[in-house]
């Protein structure tokens, strides 16, 4: 929810809104590392979903190829119906989720070690991998500071000048999915297989002796993220793209940003699981907080899908009526964040009828029937899907 917060913020909010603290605190404060946490919750979900099903290793292989294809598509879908079809080479979260499903069935035959140490590789070779490419080319052609935080540490976090300039060749379409577009293969792929190995431990029931290991490597690794950008001030020309000692940025995820999101991502992973997993709790007396939570968790693909269209079909409608481009420049800070608490009650409001319908014809409802092959499991399966989501 606090994603579509964030993403009204961006689309709705004019230069005036991009400067202001509100934007920076969803943007950036949240945004910037909560993407991390939802691809680890990602491969943690996987890991808990796979050990629920007792089904031969090649109906689970067929249902996350299937899973993973539906993911995949659905992202392009959502992309070309919300920005126009010439936009679906982006590489939205949807898709990396796709072909990450796929990756993460796969992990499930290799130890945690070995996930470990990929991870860790990955992470190391991503910035070596990106010195023969020109990233700033594909984004506006510089990286600029980003505001309120450049008035107190210039230079500490940047974002390219321009959005993503997608390019319907082969060769770039391949480079955007891999290297270059917004949520590309690394370094990202790095957090759902993390995940995994945190599944693991749930499962074995020694994430509660974790949770403080857990809590100083998330501490240290955000004081290794931090001190690296800071370091990176006094290296003129250190670059987000292929430098380890780099300022922060999401696009490229730069090394530094990393090993910040990666540790606030296990900070609060720790934090969360101790608050609500290790204390008793009684089921029965959740609130209606909890049951809002739950409700959109059980449709969070289908929450996703919609308020991508909910913003690009008011884009376009403003545009059609006025004759002007107003994306990232339709709505000051306070409109825009009001837009955005409207969003969120419009998209509540559907998946509550949609729940009392049982939710069908939901995404999570179509992909439980296409995983399950027949409708009657799809309608056990309710919203179910998401869980791998």
């Amino acid at each position: 929810m606090s994603m579509v917060l964030i993403h009204f913020q961006i689309y709705f909010g004019n230069s005036t809104a991009a400067t202001s603290w509100p934007y920076f605190l969803l943007n950036h404060l949240l945004g910037d590392w909560g993407a991390a946490l939802f691809l680890l919750l990602t491969g943690m979900s996987q890991a808990l979903s796979a050990e629920k099903r007792s089904v031969p290793p090649r109906t689970d292989l067929r249902k996350a190829l299937v899973r993973g294809a539906f993911l995949f598509l659905v992202g392009l879908l959502m992309l070309a119906l919300a920005w126009g079809p010439k936009r679906i080479w982006e590489w939205d979260i949807l898709t990396l989720m796709g072909a990450t499903t796929v990756v993460v069935f796969l992990c499930r035959f290799a130890p945690s070690g070995c996930l470990v140490g990929f991870a860790l590789v990955a992470a190391v070779a991503t910035p070596f991998l990106r010195r023969g490419i020109d990233y700033a080319a594909v984004w506006g052609g510089e990286f600029v500071p980003v505001p309120i935080v450049s008035d107190w540490i210039p230079g500490l976090l940047l974002d390219p000048k321009g959005e993503y300039d997608v390019i319907w060749t082969l060769p770039d379409v391949v480079r955007g999915f891999v290297f270059t577009g917004e949520f590309p293969l690394l370094p990202w792929l790095l957090f759902p297989i993390l995940g995994v190995v945190l599944g693991r431990r749930i499962l074995r029931g020694r994430a509660a002796d974790d949770l403080p290991l857990l809590a100083i490597v998330g501490g240290l690794l955000v004081c290794l993220g931090l001190g690296g950008s800071y370091a990176s001030l006094f290296r003129p020309g250190s670059s987000v793209v292929r430098d380890f000692i780099a300022p922060l940025s999401i696009y490229p995820d730069s090394f530094t940003m990393i090993a910040v999101q990666l540790g606030l991502a296990l900070l609060a992973f720790s934090g969360l699981y101790a608050l609500c997993d290790v204390r008793p709790r009684d089921p029965a007396g959740a609130g209606p907080v909890v049951r809002l939570f739950v409700r959109t968790s059980r449709f969070s693909l289908t929450f996703y899908f919609l308020h991508y269209l909910l913003i690009g079909w008011t884009i376009a409608a403003v545009r059609l009526a006025t004759g002007r481009e107003v994306k990232y420049a339709l709505l000051g800070v306070v409109p825009s964040l009001v837009a955005g608490v409207a969003g969120v009650a419009i998209l509540q409001l559907l998946l509550l009828a949609w729940e009392k319908r049982g939710g069908r014809f939901s995404l999570e409802w179509c992909l439980a029937l296409l995983s399950a092959g027949r409708s009657g499991r799809a309608a056990d399966d309710g919203g179910a899907g998401t869980s791998a989501k």
